[in-house]
């Protein structure tokens, strides 16, 4: 009897622990495509269900964090109102898929053109695996975790909780 209750409760616990999301959100560094070098620092939250990113720091061509939340200075020009990109969101409306083990359903924005692409986002590896694509075309970049102890003080506590995407067309 004992068995029988505990593989009932094994098959309706289960599935419920299948349908959760991979905890995605914190700090990555993004990497320039062109250089290799490190270009950014985006903080992925979560917005209710759905997983959004916003850019908490950029990075001077030396590789060191040249701006942050509290001396931004750089414009995103191309995107409607040119709002500063460190604060800027990039990443909005993504959901958790099961069947697929990624984020998908979502959009992501070049800061440096404006243009908004659909989003995939899965882990693989050491690494976060982000792409932005109009149909099958597209491009995938890796996005490795921060390491905490290492940043400005400014970005070790970040609150997310009271964020919400600021969605641009």
């Amino acid at each position: 009897m004992k068995i029988r209750a505990f593989f009932a409760f094994m098959v309706a616990f289960l599935p419920s622990v299948a349908c959760v999301a991979l905890p995605l959100t914190g700090l990555y560094q993004t990497i320039d495509d062109k250089t290799n070098a490190p270009k950014s620092i985006v903080m992925l939250y979560q917005d209710g269900e759905n997983l959004a990113g916003r850019i908490v720091a950029l990075y001077d061509e030396n590789g060191k964090i040249s701006e942050t939340v509290q001396n931004a200075t750089k414009t995103a020009s191309h995107v409607d109102g040119a709002p500063l990109v460190v604060g800027l969101d990039i990443i909005w409306n993504m959901k958790w898929n099961d069947k697929d083990a990624r984020y998908s359903g979502g959009k992501i924005m070049d800061p440096e053109n404006g243009k908004v692409y659909s989003s995939l986002i899965w882990q693989a590896d050491d690494a976060l695996n982000v792409r932005g694509k109009i149909g099958p075309l597209g491009r995938t970049q890796k996005w490795h975790t921060v390491n905490t102890d290492d940043m400005p003080t400014e970005l070790k506590n970040i609150d997310t909780n009271n964020w919400k995407p600021t969605i641009r067309k």
